[in-house]
């Protein structure tokens, strides 16, 4: 597909340094962070010098799709693997990144379900000896030297219902290079976006990737002012038949002037930074 480049630069021209980084050069390597068009799902991989790591995999429906990227962007090994929380549509590709790439570690949120794919999903672990720990709000980990600290989840969820437990159980994590900052939620829902406000976090970012899917019951007025981004990113299936994003909250985002970017209408987005400034690019 033909890429159509965005540049977007805190409002300036393309090709101005508006960030400064925090040493006052640029980063000696650039990050690549790609939101896949993984359908209804969420899969984020990141790359820097050579070097991989995903943030979920998307379901298991499209589990040949998740192969077909491990090949175009030669991934053959991933350093680190965090799934969110165990849902089919963000745990259910990891399979095909068993069969296609070594794991040297693996972060959940710690908390167990009945599904046969999180079961699966132990016991390929157990089996290879992949390590595997639990994230919570507080943690620091590094992905390739790019810190990425945890914000949540703080405490057990009161939602009703097991989807909406484990969506308000979802590692929330904020990535930062150089003065580049983007937060990622999961599925996180409205419970656990004011716990991780109640908390107190620094969880302002240039970039936010929405969470469950743009689902109205996320990204609420709140926690918007906290992050204050300047772009949104929202995986999506097209057509899908939860009505994802909802129609409040891509109001609620056009309110605040927020650019948005969708699987769902333009495909795979990829974001590259220097930690001083970012180019945002769709696939169609």
């Amino acid at each position: 597909c033909l890429l159509i480049s965005l540049c977007v630069f805190a409002g300036t021209g393309c090709g101005f340094d508006v960030f400064g980084s925090e040493n006052g050069t640029a980063a000696d390597a650039p990050l690549i962070i790609r939101m896949l068009d993984i359908g209804q799902g969420d899969a984020i991989l990141i790359e820097r010098n050579g070097k991989f790591a995903l943030i979920d995999t998307g379901d298991v429906e499209h589990r040949p799709r998740m192969a077909e990227y491990l090949r175009k962007y030669g991934v053959k090994k991933v350093d680190t693997v965090i799934i969110t929380h165990p849902h089919g549509d963000h745990i259910g590709g990891m399979f095909s990144v068993f069969a296609n790439a070594e794991i040297r570690q693996v972060y959940d949120n710690g908390v167990p379900t009945s599904l046969s794919t999180y079961k699966t999903y132990r016991k390929i672990l157990d089996k290879r000896k992949i390590p595997r720990r639990t994230l919570r709000g507080g943690e620091k980990i590094q992905l390739d030297g790019v810190p990425f600290t945890v914000v949540g989840p703080l405490e057990k969820s009161n939602a009703r219902g097991e989807n909406s437990r484990q969506n308000n159980e979802s590692i929330v994590g904020q990535l930062k290079y150089g003065n580049f900052t983007m937060l990622f939620t999961g599925d996180a829902e409205a419970e656990e976006e004011a716990s991780i406000l109640k908390n107190g976090a620094d969880i302002k970012s240039i970039v936010l990737k929405a969470g469950h899917h743009g689902s109205k019951t996320s990204s609420t007025e709140e926690f918007l002012r906290a992050v204050s981004p300047k772009a949104v990113f929202i995986s999506c299936g097209a057509g899908n038949n939860y009505g994802h994003p909802s129609r409040q909250t891509m109001k609620r985002l056009e309110k605040w002037g927020i650019d948005v970017y969708r699987t769902d209408r333009q495909g795979t987005i990829t974001l590259t930074t220097d930690g001083k400034r970012y180019e945002i690019t769709k696939e169609h």
